[in-house]
């Protein structure tokens, strides 16, 4: 099989819950790609949903390793963080993600919901705020996310769609499968629009334990 093949198997099994599938498949695409910053990110996801800390961080420190400027490496790495109830590390990634992108409303609103859980209740309201005022600059602007499907990562970039012209929003953003979310907002337009508003219909990170 050449690497198209092991990427779709690894993203076949990882939808149907697989994950040690999933792993096996992109240690096999890492092999014939090593340096794809792209698959070490979701390997790690999918070691992170066995409950494999060790595993999860060092390969999604490879990811930054291989892009070391591109803050949505930062941004991933800091939900998983968030994820394993690491708040101060998670925070120092939301943080350098900013760095790198002062334009990511998200990752103000995720480093606030963290200030929230650490008891900063004014720097938390102040990143809920510049999320905010972001979120209206970007609608106001036309500025879309990557066309859905992409292989890209998810970054902001100007373009001519309005994102309001996309009505197709989950009836209940709460009911969003939890692995599929957290896989689905790094690399998807339409779940991570939904991802925006299952944070704002009161997402927390704990509820990664419930």
């Amino acid at each position: 099989m050449n690497l198209q093949d092991y990427i779709q198997k690894a993203e076949k099994a990882y939808k149907d819950h697989r994950f040690e599938d999933a792993i096996v498949f992109y240690k096999k695409a890492i092999a014939l790609d090593s340096e794809n910053a792209r698959l070490y990110s979701e390997i790690g996801i999918s070691y992170y949903h066995l409950n494999d800390k060790t595993n999860a961080l060092s390969n999604l420190d490879k990811a930054i390793e291989l892009e070391p400027t591109k803050s949505y490496r930062y941004s991933s790495r800091g939900y998983i963080k968030g994820g394993l109830k690491m708040l101060t590390e998670a925070i120092l990634d939301y943080e350098k993600a900013i760095e790198l992108d002062p334009t990511d409303s998200i990752t103000f609103n995720n480093l606030g919901l963290l200030q929230e859980q650490k008891g900063w209740a004014k720097m938390a309201e102040s990143n809920f705020d510049k999320a905010d005022s972001l979120e209206g600059i970007l609608k106001k602007n036309k500025i879309s996310l990557p066309d859905a499907g992409s292989k890209e990562d998810v970054t902001i970039a100007k373009g001519t769609e309005d994102t309001d012209s996309n009505s197709s929003k989950t009836e209940d953003s709460n009911a969003l499968n939890k692995s599929e979310l957290l896989k689905g907002v790094f690399t998807k337009k339409e779940v991570f629009k939904e991802f925006i508003a299952f944070v704002k219909n009161g997402f927390k990170l704990k509820s990664e334990e419930e």
